[in-house]
């Protein structure tokens, strides 16, 4: 996207965020507005306020439609479904404490034993060894006559 287009729409974004009650009170503000031009522009050709009503509503299309549409066009319903989520899975999470600690304690020993092990490879195999020239180390192997050769 152009960088204009992202000056605009940041701060738009961030406020519905922040402000939802204010950004839903100017959405419903604003197509309230857009149906009542819409019933005088109606009412001007010649239909009773009854009618322009009826036929600007109809016009304009299903108002709470519009709604969800400019909510998604926002593109923070993200946040709001992950909070409600979050706060449902909490709900739950109390409303069962046995299932919880369960939980709690297999997450604890899973991330123990993880930890346990990456320490454990991790100084065996990934570490250099603390000598001065490691190039120069060398293997001895002793080999014993009465293994070597199958007799």
């Amino acid at each position: 996207m152009r960088p204009e287009h992202w000056i605009y729409t940041l701060p738009l974004r961030l406020r519905s965020l922040f402000r939802r009650e204010q950004t839903d009170l100017d959405l419903d503000d604003e197509i309230r507005d857009h149906v009542e031009r819409k019933t005088a522009e109606f009412i001007a050709r010649g239909m009773s306020p009854e009618e322009a009503r009826y036929a600007a509503q109809r016009e304009f299309g299903g108002i709470e439609q519009s709604k969800e549409a400019c909510r998604d066009a926002r593109r923070v319903n993200w946040f709001y479904d992950l909070t409600r989520d979050s706060c449902h899975a909490l709900r739950m999470l109390a409303k069962n404490p046995g299932f919880t600690a369960m939980a709690v304690l297999t997450l604890a020993l899973g991330i123990g034993a993880n930890t346990a092990i990456f320490s454990l490879i991790d100084a065996v195999t990934m570490r250099m060894l603390p000598v001065n020239r490691p190039d120069e180390l060398v293997q001895l192997k002793r080999q014993d006559s009465r293994y070597a050769g199958g007799a």
